[in-house]
């Protein structure tokens, strides 16, 4: 089964696939408009008691920076679309990033239960600290500075301190997984089974463009003519507006919905 086809979400025609994602550039406007300024749950809402065992790095911080972010990839896909860039593996490249970034606020938001939210955002916080250690450990074996290198013993025990609390704070000890942050977020969002599937087989096919695997590429060529003694074929992709718009539309639904949640538990009860 073609793969595009069962994730086909927008419409089949440049002219509805382009109003479908412009018909996005208010919220992402208005997302990009709010990530300016400094926003922090009111005294009493339900994020900001989730921000109390871990001050130093709120909960409430590590939701909005995924909201952020993934609007950030939304609009440079647009700005690409709007400058009649249509890219057939880059852009959905970006609009992983976008849909990562949604699907993982809505993972950490949507929970009812306050220590399932405070888990996974220590989930999420976490893996944020293993991969800086990473880096700097990285860092460490190039040619740096004195001062620099001074800098790297210091770097290290902040990583560590930080990943130790974090641990001393969880519950589990499960791993972060992006594609069950996907499938969580997908079905909470999404009710009918079809729209499931087809944002599932999206991530899919995006991760294969994110890792420079060609599949997907194949699975966006229109015409393919086969040569056929040698048994192979030769096609063109050249960016398609109506591939582009599927996985765009599914990432601004997903992170409509996040921002909704996360302004929902950043309000305090009336009294």
């Amino acid at each position: 089964m073609d793969g595009s086809l069962r994730a086909r979400m927008a419409t089949v025609t440049t002219t509805n696939s382009l109003r479908a994602i412009r018909a996005t550039y208010p919220d992402l406007n208005g997302w990009q408009a709010r990530a300016r300024r400094l926003e922090e749950p009111q005294p009493g809402s339900e994020l900001a008691a989730d921000d109390v065992p871990f001050p130093s790095h709120r909960i409430s911080d590590t939701a909005r920076l995924s909201l952020i972010l993934s609007g950030e990839h939304l609009r440079l896909a647009a700005t690409a679309v709007e400058a009649g860039e249509w890219y057939p593996s880059a852009h959905f490249t970006v609009l992983r990033g976008a849909l990562v970034g949604a699907a993982q606020a809505v993972w950490l938001l949507a929970p009812s239960e306050p220590a399932e939210r405070r888990e996974r955002g220590l989930m999420v916080m976490g893996e944020m600290y293993e991969q800086r250690q990473k880096y700097v450990r990285e860092a460490s074996t190039m040619q740096l500075s004195e001062d620099e290198r001074r800098e790297i013993p210091l770097q290290m025990e902040w990583s560590r301190d930080r990943i130790a609390r974090v641990a001393e704070l969880r519950r589990g000890r499960a791993a972060l997984s992006q594609t069950e942050i996907i499938r969580w977020a997908v079905e909470y969002r999404f009710p009918d089974r079809a729209r499931q599937e087809a944002v599932r087989l999206l991530w899919r096919q995006m991760s294969a463009d994110a890792h420079v695997l060609g599949w997907s590429v194949f699975q966006r060529v229109r015409n393919f003519k086969a040569d056929r003694p040698s048994g192979l074929a030769v096609g063109a992709a050249g960016g398609d507006v109506e591939h582009i718009a599927e996985p765009f539309v599914a990432a601004h639904l997903l992170l409509k919905e996040g921002w909704s949640l996360f302004d929902r538990l950043c309000e305090a009860p009336p009294r």
